[in-house]
Order: structure tokens, then sequence, then C-alpha cells
């Protein structure tokens, strides 16, 4: 949806009666605004912080000195913007050269690209804890920390693994509150409806209509144990992708 219809759309809703914070959050939350190439300042905050820097070092280390004073003035109004304000010096121009000055000394698995400083990022929320017994601790609402993420996974949440060998793994899943049937047999975040516990593991579904949640060796497919066996299940969620964050997505 481009800027003229989203215009559009705000004021025919705000005159049938409706509320413009509530059109702008849902519209938000159905990816239905438009996107906005600015450049995220945080973004170079967390990269600055991580290497010790500041943005001086960044303009004497890349710019002549007759250039220095007129590159820290740009800088500026690129990072501290005011609506229609000429530019001559773009975000692309200081994302391009932001970028080519961190890859000589800041050591990261990821190679900085010039888009990590610009555009819209996706965040979604990491909701809970898996520990060493296959069972996930979740955390309170106001425990919870936010991850950036592939657009394609917006309407997910993420567990994060504490078990020793997957220590960091993030595990997407899309929030269920009913039984998926497709994830039988197939590895999912479920819980237990008796006793509350929420499990991560293989499930198994048994001919009587309840499940076992099965440890399932990764290297060769075959069964560790059960971890919990003849349940029934309240709900149940397939992960669908698993990752170690890097600078994308912290």
């Amino acid at each position: 949806m481009n800027n003229l219809m989203n215009k559009k759309f705000m004021e025919y809703s705000v005159n049938s009666s409706y509320n413009s914070e509530f059109v702008e959050s849902y519209m938000k939350k159905n990816d239905l605004l438009p996107k906005e190439f600015r450049f995220r300042r945080s973004a170079l905050d967390l990269l600055l912080k991580q290497s010790n820097k500041k943005i001086s070092d960044f303009v004497k280390d890349t710019y002549k000195p007759s250039e220095q004073k007129n590159k820290l003035a740009q800088i500026s109004k690129i990072l501290n913007p005011k609506p229609n304000a000429p530019k001559y010096f773009t975000e692309n121009d200081l994302a391009n050269d932001l970028a080519h000055w961190i890859n000589n000394f800041l050591n990261l698995d990821e190679t900085v690209a010039p888009n990590f400083f610009v555009g819209n990022m996706v965040q979604i929320d990491c909701i809970g804890t898996l520990f060493g017994n296959g069972q996930i601790g979740m955390h309170k609402k106001n425990e919870r920390h936010k991850i950036n993420i592939h657009p394609k996974y917006a309407s997910f949440q993420a567990i994060e693994c504490l078990v020793e060998s997957k220590r960091g793994l993030m595990m997407l899943f899309k929030p269920s509150r009913n039984i998926d049937r497709n994830a039988n047999n197939r590895t999912v975040i479920c819980q237990d409806k008796k006793t509350k516990v929420i499990w991560f593991g293989f499930l198994d579904p048994q001919s009587n209509g309840k499940y076992n949640i099965l440890d399932k060796s990764q290297s060769t497919g075959k069964t560790i144990g059960k971890l919990a066996e003849n349940i029934q299940v309240s709900w149940s969620a397939e992960v669908k992708a698993a990752y170690y964050p890097n600078i994308y997505n912290i």
C-alpha cells in the first residue's frame, strides 16, 4: 500500500468514526503500512557500542580533513531528521560508507551490508526458554524480549534454547490455541492439558487420541526416550524454523 492510498484509507476510516490510532495499529499488525526506508539509528548505535567507537571516529577514518566538518553536519541531519529537509548526503550514502568502515575492524560472523542500516525490521516476542528436560518455562509478559526476524515470520513467536549443546538457538512457531493435526509426527511445542506443562519434542499420536512426546536424535532420527507418555494435548504448534541470532537478528 503506497503513501497516498494509506492516507486516503486513514481519512475514510476516521470519517467513518474509527479511532485513527486503532486503524493505524491494525494496519501495522497486518503489514499494510507503507515501508519507510529511513536510517535505523539503533543499528548504528549497536555496532558503535560493540566496537567501542564513536561517530567522530567514523568521520575521521573515512573522509578527508577538509570534508569532516561538513560530513558531521550532514550525518547529524540524517540521524536527527526533519520533515522535508533537503538532502545532499543521503541515508544510502551514509549506510554504504558505514558498512565499508565497520567491516574493516569489527570481527563478526556476518558481513555488515549497507541495508543493515536502512529500512524496517520486523520484531517478534521471545516468550520462553527450553530447558534440558524438554520442558519450556514461559516468561511473564514484562520479562519477554523482542528479536528481529525475517518478515515471513512476522506472526510467529520464539523460544530460546538453554540446552548446553544448543544454547542460544531460537525456535520459531506460530501461536495456536488448537491441536495442529499437520504437526503430528513432527517437532512441536505443545501443552499437556492436565498439568499445563509446555513441552518441546516429537509429537507421537496414539490410537486412543492421546500423545507421547518423544526425544529424538537429530543425528540419526532414532528415539532416545519419552519425555511424556499418554497425555492429552490442549494445543500444539509445529516448530517451523530455528537459527542462532547474528547482527541482523539481535
